[in-house]
């Protein structure tokens, strides 16, 4: 869960669907009855939830995402496991059904009671919930039992996550309000008589629905408390889009406010209607641009939407609900439509407050570049930043290329199923395929950012056009300048502008006009640039070249350049994204003369800069990694000229609520500098945003953390070592063992809110998105389950016994113990690479592990250090594939075709298999380690995956099985042709 909250990754399917399919693996690999795997899974999403206040977790807590985990998600995953054994006629016999085992757990819970404190936004709604079942309670007795309770006895009572919890199960018909009636679930408490309680039929939203004016303060209240139902979603999606100008600007701002953050019962109606609501009035048979007139409509709803939807949390919310795709082709039309339209016809501010189709394309365009990750350095800039690529995320073309897998695949069916009271919203987007080249001006930016050169540079426009608007941008940016500080150098031209030739760094130069240039700018140029936002993008990188350059000449002050560039970014917001591009461009080119943080020219991060490192290396070390030691620097840190403009201009941006849309895109920019740059570099960054911004301390620190790992292999060989020991915890034969902290509170951490004193599995999850070299990492996990497989077979050689011998109980013990460190390798693989990094350890890793060479070790290797070795392996790879694919227990043919039998890496690692035992591919391997191998990785797939047989090869199967019959495993080669169908019936006859 903390790996899907993680705000690097967007969820490529809804999060619910993905909890079905791994609460489904995980129980049946553990083997553990439903009430275990039920409590697991509500035990994990509450400890998420108190770890929501962490501060290493971002600026800003993720308490309502993270809330939607444990209310939304994690119901919404259990509804189709309990619907299963509804519609399957399966004979349970003894054992407890799932609706029984699901039903225990919850009234289990309880006496999990550090977990269950709230949070401190949803105290009220957990207090409500209580209240509401103990006036269930009483209304019950006073109707059955004639009970008179006394005069200052109240109902209102006290609540927790658990009576959330039970509020969503019930909204969601997997329980019903027998759960009020459980022991200790209501507490109701005694007030003075004079205790004021707002009665319930004084509820905002039925005022609202009775129609009542929708004033600012019934709005403010509309947007505190959630909508009670969906027929109130209806009436806010009638007034978005056919209300009056004032209540179309209102209704987003009422459905994206609690409604969407903390109504858990029908969030998923939330959002679907808030996606609708960025296309508007388009009908299924519309082309996807269409008249974009029509958007002007809608202005005002539009800008309130986006505006809403754009803030940390909301996005957090959409990518669990895996609408990050319809989002992006919903955002596409508005940026092309709203970029091409005339700018206002006055000169007026296009801040955020006012609404413009500035400020639209802002909103949209911005939007679109942090779902995009348009905001980082993509590739290895020379020689200032020499971290390996980055990883690349949900890119523009790959979420289009999602989207309309879906749309083929019909993939939207599970979601309907829950949307049973309401249109279907999803027939009501469009269902067509969307791609970046219907839409010219998106296009073109896209891929001159994809080749990493200056959006603009290379534009197809009108030269002369082009030259202008630069110019006007240029006067703008350059209008609060000293006289004696403008940039001019020579005269002759008529007037101001900007030429280009072919070289980069000294091409753009400034003229000057024969007379005096004030003269011109406040007789000529005194309005503000008004272009069509696309025009302005496209100049934007001109004029930076010619300020970058004037500044590297000395004709402006790094002071004017900070503060024209930043009164760009106030009049035109959708400008960060072109500065941010060019510094990007140039950064990586490594054109550009380094210049000192000296306090002088740039700011100096002087003073916090030593401590800074070392805060960072002490939570290295309270982690178990050591890397070389920094040493304080006496000169001031050297940046390249782009990045110094670029951090200085950041440094120079408001905090506050309405400027957290540019400052939101600009600061993920400059953490994935800081992220894959050098230490110096990273140290300055960190150093100066924690002198501005004190209260993010902590996560700055963590940047300087991350950094170490991206440009450091021995450093994550070192996590992961730490990772594995804090789990396993001390050898029995430590001083330690029976008082250290281990299993997930070892992993984590006891404590969640000191960055001091966490786990390496917890720095683990908020830094494997930077780990840039998949076959490394894959080959550091193999070795290092193999390698404590290993240890703890040494552990047991210690004990006086060489030999193999079953039903020891130490055998046993160390086989478990195995299981837990490939399980655990298993975990850190998934979430470093996903299924790719799972082909790369299947497809690479392991046949180089056994086709090489083994480096000799300092004690001779005994036969159970090789066989543990082979578990080891087997466990490792059958649970990465398991935790990817999930596992397929039905024996029988499917009915939707063979390609979901089987996974392609145990296809294709069987035929490997067969290979060796076949004689055409020779390992180096010990042979019991083989044999260990081969014999339990089948194993594991005829206990707990049969149906993958369905999809092996005949030849496969009879090879296996033909060797597993000589090594005495008649049972095994048995069970496997079995499996195997009517095609393997001959084979398994003669074997009988």
């Amino acid at each position: 869960m903390e790996n899907v909250m993680d705000g690097k990754t967007f969820c490529p399917a809804a999060a619910f669907e993905m909890l079905t399919g791994l609460t489904r693996t995980l129980q049946i690999v553990n083997q553990a009855s439903w009430l275990e795997t039920f409590q697991a899974l509500w035990i994990s999403a509450f400890h998420l939830v108190q770890r929501a206040k962490d501060p290493v977790a971002g600026p800003i807590p993720y308490t309502e995402s993270r809330l939607s985990m444990l209310l939304s998600m994690v119901p919404l995953s259990i509804r189709p496991l309990l619907k299963e054994e509804n519609h399957a006629s399966i004979n349970v016999g003894t054992s407890p059904s799932r609706k029984q085992s699901f039903m225990t757990c919850l009234q289990s819970l309880t006496q999990f009671v550090s977990l269950l404190d709230p949070p401190q936004p949803v105290v009220s709604a957990a207090n409500d919930a209580a209240t509401k079942a103990s006036m269930v309670v009483m209304d019950f007795k006073k109707e059955n039992t004639n009970m008179i309770v006394p005069q200052n006895y109240s109902t209102k009572a006290v609540g927790n996550l658990l009576h959330l919890v039970v509020e969503s199960c019930i909204a969601r018909d997997l329980i019903d309000t027998s759960a009020y009636f459980w022991p200790g679930y209501v507490v109701p408490c005694m007030v003075p008589e004079d205790f004021d309680m707002m009665p319930i039929d004084e509820c905002p939203w039925s005022n609202f629905m009775q129609g009542a004016p929708l004033t600012k303060s019934l709005q403010s209240v509309l947007m505190a408390i959630p909508a009670p139902s969906v027929t109130e979603l209806k009436k806010l999606n009638h007034l978005a889009l056919h209300g009056s100008e004032e209540e179309r600007s209102a209704a987003p701002k009422i459905l994206c406010g609690a409604s969407l953050k903390l109504g858990w019962n029908i969030q998923e109606h939330v959002v679907h209607i808030a996606v609708k609501l960025l296309s508007p009035q388009i009908s299924l048979t519309s082309p996807v641009i269409g008249d974009a007139n029509h958007y002007l409509s809608h202005l005002h709803m539009l800008a309130s939407l986006l505006s809403c939807l754009s803030c940390h949390t909301v996005i957090h919310i959409l990518a669990l609900y895996g609408m990050i795709p319809e989002v992006v082709a919903a955002l596409m039309p508005l940026c092309e439509a709203f970029g091409s339209f005339p700018p206002p016809s006055t000169n007026q501010s296009n801040a955020i407050e006012e609404v413009s189709a500035y400020s639209v394309f802002s909103f949209a365009f911005l939007f679109l570049l942090r779902l995009c990750k348009f905001h980082g350095p993509d590739k290895e800039p020379h020689p200032y930043i020499c971290g390996a690529p980055a990883r690349p995320d949900l890119k523009l073309d790959f979420l289009l290329l999602m989207r309309d897998s879906r749309i083929r695949n019909n993939c939207t069916t599970s979601m309907k199923n829950y949307l049973n009271n309401v249109v279907d919203l999803f027939q009501e987007l469009r269902c067509h395929s969307v791609h970046v080249d219907m839409f010219p001006k998106l296009h073109a930016w896209y891929f001159e950012n994809q080749a990493y050169l200056a959006p603009g540079i290379l534009c197809n426009c009108n030269p002369n056009r082009m030259h202008h608007v630069s110019n006007k941008i240029l006067i703008f940016v350059c209008r609060n300048m000293n006289k004696g500080k403008w940039p001019i150098s020579g005269s002759g031209s008529s007037c101001s502008t900007i030429t280009s030739t072919s070289s980069s760094t000294s091409s753009t130069s400034i003229g000057s006009a024969s007379g005096s240039p004030w003269s011109i700018y406040e007789d000529e140029y005194q309005n503000t640039p008004l272009y069509p936002a696309w025009e302005l993008l496209e100049a934007v990188p001109r004029v930076l070249e010619a300020i970058l350059t004037a500044c590297a000449r000395g004709q402006i002050s790094s002071c004017d350049l900070t503060t024209g560039l930043r009164d760009l970014v106030e009049f035109f917001p959708a400008s960060i994204a072109a500065i941010i591009c060019y510094y990007k461009a140039e950064i990586t080119r490594g054109e550009w003369e380094s210049v000192p943080l000296n306090g002088i020219d740039w700011p100096s991060p002087e003073d916090c800069l030593n401590s800074f490192g070392l805060e960072v290396k002490e939570v290295l070390e309270s982690v178990g990694v050591h890397i070389e030691s920094w040493s304080p620097h006496d000169a001031p840190p050297m940046l390249p000229l782009p990045l110094a403009a670029f951090l200085s201009l950041t440094i120079t941006f408001k905090l506050d609520k309405n400027s957290e849309y540019t400052r939101v895109v600009t600061g993920q920019a400059i953490a994935n500098y800081a992220t894959i740059s050098p230490w110096p570099v990273t140290s300055a960054i960190g150093a100066l945003w924690a002198r501005k911004a004190p209260r993010w301390h902590d996560f700055l620190v963590f940047l300087g953390v991350r950094s170490c790992f991206t440009n450091d292999k021995d450093a994550i060989t070192q996590l992961l070592q730490s990772c594995i020991k804090s789990f396993l915890g001390p050898s029995s034969g430590d001083s330690n063992y029976m008082t250290s902290t281990r299993g997930v509170v070892g992993l984590l951490g006891e404590s969640v809110c000191n960055s001091r004193a966490m786990g390496p599995g917890f720095l683990f999850l908020h830094t494997c998105h930077v780990f840039h070299a998949p076959y490394y990492f894959s080959e550091v996990i193999l070795k290092l389950v193999v390698e404590w497989a290993c240890k703890l077979a040494d552990e047991r050689s210690n004990r006086g016994s060489t030999k193999l011998k079953f039903g020891q109980p130490s055998l046993a013990i160390a086989i478990s113990a195995v299981r837990q460190v490939a399980m655990l390798g298993t975990s850190l693989l998934c979430m470093a690479g996903r299924s790719p990094l799972v082909r790369v350890l299947f497809e690479d890793t392991l046949p180089i592990f056994l086709l090489s060479k083994r480096e000799e070790r300092c004690k001779p290797m005994t036969s159970i250090c090789n066989i543990l070795e082979g578990y080891a392996l087997s466990y490792l790879l059958f649970f990465s594939t398991a935790m990817m694919w999930g596992v397929r227990t039905e024996s029988a043919p499917d009915k939707s075709g063979s390609s979901k039998m089987s996974p392609h890496v145990i296809t294709s690692h069987l035929d490997f298999i067969t290979r060796v035992l076949e004689g055409t591919i020779e390992l180096r391997c010990d042979p019991a380690m083989w044999k260990a191998h081969v014999s339990s990785f089948v194993g594991l797939i005829i206990r707990f995956s049969p149906g993958w047989v369905l999809g092996t090869k005949l030849d496969v199967l009879k090879q296996l099985s033909s060797t597993l019959r000589g090594w005495q495993e008649c049972d095994l080669a048995l069970s496997l042709l079995e499996l195997g169908g009517t095609r393997a019936i001959e084979d398994a006859l003669e074997l009988l």
